[in-house]
């Protein structure tokens, strides 16, 4: 990726490597909404200091690290694998479920204007376990919306005490909803039921819901499947990538190689920093956030998840850290996984980025992101 100032960018990084010496990591955001776009092809807002996460099944997951026991859940089934072909049949079975919790009992029922349908929607009370593991009163929203081709089974759960307060930020996702027109790639489905439970988990998409079994065809030798071994020569690394993946190397400073998939917001740039002197891990990557964070913009945002050691560059007493960012693009959620490396004077910043709810895109950058080595494989 190429970016206007590069060479003034370069040296503010390295006058930051110069001063910077266990700089706490992060930086504190004023909470402003923003928007997240899903590839399923709807968006809606959520307030900066809420978290997001994918679970295996491809639930897409809300979170506050301040209301650790709220949480608003959105499934996505396609219509034409759903064992209920209808809204009324999608919400009667998720009431079902509810009605099957501890204590579970409907409180209230009706349909609210979202997105321009008429939503049904229904609120239940149910005993569950919080993430203490304490017995506590949950209230929970369940409404069910449609897209040109899936349903969006849409939830909100928290203990009776803080349900009000934090009933807010659901409210203002659902009036922010927004679905795109039919056309869009067919969305990441859920591929396993959600536990029986439905706190702080939402209750699972409808029993009998049909899963994706298609076997993928066979791999063709230039594909997203298949992965080769780049050796870049004029700075002595490789990784591994798809080979249908490009490969551009830009000599000016930081010397960068970019590899992205040609058709979507989706690769790996490696950009490697000559150092007057060297430097701890943790410190170049601090000063990398610092001055850069802000120039690259799927890196704006770094995500409150630990920080992980990458699985190791080949090379003795080289150690790799792990971290992850988020940032937007023409108002669609973009997130990335950077590999920070130092070895002599010598430092590595490698950042694979992807469109967020892209569950294979993930896949593919974190693989290559982990792949990284400076001895050959």
């Amino acid at each position: 990726m190429r970016t206007q100032g590069k060479d003034m960018v370069w040296r503010l990084l390295m006058a930051a490597l110069l001063v910077i010496a266990g700089a706490q990591a992060g930086m504190a955001q004023d909470v402003t909404f923003r928007t997240y776009k899903d590839v399923a092809g709807f968006s809606c807002e959520f307030p900066s200091d809420w978290d997001f996460d994918q679970a295996r099944n491809f639930d897409r997951i809300f979170t506050s690290a301040k209301a650790p026991d709220a949480t608003i859940i959105i499934q996505v089934i396609e219509q034409d694998k759903a064992a209920e072909k209808t809204v009324a049949g999608q919400l009667e079975a998720l009431k079902q479920q509810l009605l099957r919790a501890p204590d579970g009992r409907i409180l209230n029922e009706g349909t609210a204007p979202i997105a321009g349908q008429q939503v049904p929607y229904l609120v239940a009370g149910y005993t569950a376990l919080d993430t203490a593991d304490t017995q506590r009163a949950f209230r929970h929203i369940q409404m069910v919306v449609t897209t040109p081709r899936a349903f969006l089974l849409m939830s909100y759960s928290a203990p009776d005490e803080s349900f009000d307060r934090e009933m807010r930020v659901f409210q203002n996702c659902s009036a922010t909803l927004q679905i795109e027109a039919a056309g869009a790639a067919a969305p990441p489905v859920s591929s396993q039921p959600a536990p029986e439970q439905p706190a702080p988990q939402p209750p699972a998409a409808p029993e009998g819901q049909a899963q994706d079994t298609e076997v993928p065809d066979a791999v063709a030798p230039g594909s997203e499947e298949t992965l080769i071994w780049r050796h870049n020569t004029d700075r002595d690394f490789w990784i591994a990538v798809p080979s249908i993946w490009s490969n551009k190397a830009d000599q000016s400073e930081p010397y960068s190689v970019d590899m992205q998939h040609p058709d979507r917001v989706e690769g790996v740039i490696v950009f490697v920093v000559d150092m007057n002197k060297t430097s701890k891990v943790k410190e170049y990557a601090n000063a990398w956030e610092l001055v850069l964070a802000d120039k690259i913009f799927f890196m704006k945002d770094r995500l409150a998840v630990p920080q992980k050691d990458h699985p190791g560059v080949g090379v003795a007493k080289t150690p790799g850290i792990m971290r992850e960012y988020q940032g937007e693009i023409n108002g669609a959620t973009v997130r990335s996984v950077a590999a920070y490396v130092v070895n002599k004077k010598r430092g590595f910043t490698v950042v694979g980025y992807h469109f967020l709810g892209d569950a294979k895109g993930e896949k593919r950058i974190r693989a290559a992101v982990e792949s990284f080595r400076l001895a050959a494989p």
